[in-house]
């Protein structure tokens, strides 16, 4: 039998609490995952640790998300790496800019239970 896929994820989320639970929750579920707890460590940790998908909070320091997704727009191999936008911006332009940007799917945290978020991580990740 062939063995299952092993999935990796970043989450990249600046309150730590949230993202211990997050982390928690998707490691119950066999995935792979590396925390940042801003912009600029996310984009270095994509130096050495290439996601399956991106789980990617908005409002973080150094860099915000939005200026993560322009950093990784122009590079190819991370093109094809889907973006779940995870934030408590909730305007369309916030959600527009972000789909604009690159990210495949936008959820509001505080409307989305944690166990929301690991179903979405397994939709795109099949």
């Amino acid at each position: 039998m062939p063995s299952k896929r092993h999935f990796k994820i970043l989450l990249a989320e600046d309150d730590r609490l949230i993202c211990r639970a997050y982390e928690a929750s998707l490691k119950q579920e066999g995935f792979e995952v590396a925390c940042a707890h801003d912009g600029e460590e996310a984009l270095q940790k994509l130096g050495d640790f290439t996601p399956d998908l991106i789980l990617l909070d908005l409002i973080m320091p150094n860099k915000n998300g939005f200026e993560f997704l322009e950093a990784i727009k122009p590079v190819a191999k991370l093109k094809k790496i889907p973006i779940i936008v995870l934030s408590n911006l909730g305007q369309d332009s916030d959600v527009e800019r972000a789909k604009a940007l690159g990210a495949v799917d936008y959820m509001i945290k505080s409307d989305s239970s944690i166990q929301k978020i690991v179903e979405k991580a397994k939709e795109y990740l099949k």
